[in-house]
């Protein structure tokens, strides 16, 4: 059972680091100018 909480935990961690990771970059104005074009130039 403790394995189990152990994984979780981990994961759980490793998932906000993440999100976290994305909120940082869109502190950035440049990104999301970059991103719509990006995905603007698609059509």
């Amino acid at each position: 059972m403790n394995g189990a909480r152990l994984r979780r935990g981990i994961g759980l961690a490793a998932a906000c680091v993440a999100l976290g990771g994305v909120f940082l970059a869109y502190l950035d104005p440049h990104l999301g100018v970059d991103l719509a074009n990006r995905v603007w130039s698609c059509f």
